[in-house]
C-alpha cells in the first residue's frame, strides 16, 4: 500500500512539475505573454495546480520519513491455493477480550504495522490503574502472545506498548527521600580545581588563629585591677582611640621604672662585690701593722 501511494504521488508531482516547466519556457521564449494569463479560468487552474503540488510534496516527504506501514489485515496461514487473513478489527477485539481479565489494564488502540523487512509488529495503547507498571504490562504481553499463538497461530515480531494513562498512588516516604538525597550528594563532584580547594581549606584553617590574635589585648603590668577598671568603664566607643593611648603611656612608664630598678640593683651588687674585695686587703694591712708594732717593742 505504501509503495503504491508513493508511486501515485511521484507520478503526479512529475506531471505537474513538467507542466509548470513547459509553461515557463514557452513564456520565456515569447510563445505566451502576460495578457494571456489575464483570465479567471487560467488563474484558477494555476492556483489549483499549485495547491495540489504543495499538498503532494508534503505527503511525499511524510511518506519518505515513515518507516512503518499500517496494515489492514495480517496473514494467518497460506498455501499454494489460498491464504487466510485476519483484519485489524478481529485482532483488536481478541486483544481487548483477553486483557479484560486484568482489571488494572485496559486497551484503547491496537495497530498492526510492518517495517521494510516485512516483520509484522503489534502496537498497543494501554491505560493502567496500578503502581506496578512492569508487572502488569508483562502480564498483558504474556496473555497476548499465548492467545494469538493458540487462536490464530501467529507470532508477532514484537509487541510494543504505549501507556496513554496511568492512575498511580505511590508516594515516597520522607526517610527514603532523605536517604536518596544523601546518596546523590555523595556522588556530586564539585567543579573546582584542586589547588583552589586546598587554598580555601588553608584559609579556613588560618582564619580562627588570626581572629584569636586580633582579640588579644595589651594587659598592663598593674594587674587585674587595671583590667577590671578598663572593662567597667562606661566610656563611649568613639573615644576608644584616646582610651587606648593611656594604657600605652602607663606601660611605657612602668617599663622605664623597671629599667631604673634593674640599674639600681646592678649598682648595689657591684658595690657589695667591691666591699667584699676590699675587706680582706684591710684585714691584711691591719695584721701587718700589728706585727710591725710587736717587732718594734
Amino acid at each position: 500500500m505504501k509503495k503504491i501511494f508513493e508511486k501515485v504521488v511521484t507520478i503526479t508531482l512529475g506531471v505537474i512539475s513538467l507542466f509548470f516547466v513547459i509553461m515557463m519556457l514557452v513564456t520565456a521564449f515569447g510563445g505566451l505573454e502576460l495578457s494571456d494569463f489575464d483570465n479567471s479560468i487560467v488563474r484558477a487552474l494555476l492556483i489549483c495546480l499549485a495547491v495540489i503540488f504543495a499538498v503532494l510534496t508534503g505527503l511525499a516527504v511524510f511518506a519518505a520519513f515513515q518507516d512503518n506501514e499500517k496494515l489492514s489485515s495480517v496473514v494467518l496461514f497460506k498455501n499454494k491455493e489460498s491464504a487466510t487473513k485476519a483484519t485489524v478489527a478481529v485482532v483488536k477485539r481478541t486483544a481487548k477480550r483477553v486483557v479484560k481479565e486484568i482489571p488494572e489494564a485496559k486497551l484503547t488502540k491496537v495497530q498492526i504495522v510492518a517495517d521494510d523487512n516485512g516483520n509484522v509488529r503489534l502496537k498497543v495503547d494501554v491505560k493502567l490503574a496500578t503502581d506496578a507498571t512492569m508487572e502488569v504490562v508483562t502480564k498483558v504481553r504474556a496473555l497476548l502472545i499465548d492467545t494469538f499463538a493458540n487462536v490464530f497461530g501467529i507470532e508477532f515480531a514484537s509487541i510494543d506498548f504505549r501507556i496513554v494513562k496511568s492512575k498511580n498512588s505511590y508516594l515516597p516516604s520522607a526517610a527514603a527521600v532523605d536517604q536518596r538525597v544523601e546518596e546523590l550528594k555523595a556522588t556530586v563532584e564539585v567543579n573546582k580545581p584542586e589547588e583552589v580547594a586546598e587554598a580555601a581549606e588553608a584559609e579556613a584553617a588560618e582564619a580562627p588563629a588570626e581572629i584569636a590574635e586580633d582579640t588579644i589585648g595589651i594587659i598592663p603590668s598593674g594587674g587585674d585591677a587595671e583590667v577590671d577598671e578598663a572593662s567597667g568603664s562606661d566610656a563611649p566607643v568613639a573615644n576608644s582611640a584616646n582610651a587606648a593611648e593611656e594604657p600605652v603611656a602607663e606601660a611605657e612608664e612602668v617599663e622605664t621604672s623597671e629599667e631604673e630598678a634593674a640599674e639600681a640593683a646592678e649598682e648595689a651588687v657591684e658595690e657589695t662585690v667591691a666591699e667584699e674585695a676590699e675587706a680582706p686587703e684591710t684585714e691584711a694591712a691591719e695584721e701587718t701593722a700589728v706585727d710591725a708594732d710587736e717587732e718594734d717593742k
